[in-house]
């Protein structure tokens, strides 16, 4: 049980690439907030990491900074940088963003 307290989580992208990030940060996503907590206990949530069998590493390295971006940026009252995103990922982010949930 140790495992789910851990302060980090790995994230691993359909092409085997591992993104190990801050556990807040993660806790951005809807999903993989979901995947990590509760009572289900999900193999996710024992292991401490999730496998996103459609998204590739590009994609999933993108997510992995806009998660440390919300997290960063929560609740601030002053101006927000802009969060860039390359043209040639944007559709494949957003589609990754929904099903990220965040």
């Amino acid at each position: 049980m140790a495992e789910q307290e851990s302060e980090y989580v790995k994230l691993i992208s359909s092409d085997g690439f591992e993104f190990i990030i801050h556990r807040e940060a993660a806790m951005r996503s809807g999903t993989i907030k979901n995947m990590l907590s509760g009572a289900a206990n999900f193999t996710e949530s024992l292991e401490n990491q999730v496998t996103f069998r459609d998204i590739k590493a590009i994609v999933l390295e993108t997510a992995c900074r806009y998660l440390y971006y919300k997290w960063q940026n929560e609740g601030s009252t002053t101006e927000i940088p802009e969060f860039v995103i390359e043209p040639e990922l944007a559709l494949e982010t957003l589609m990754a963003a929904d099903f990220l949930d965040c």
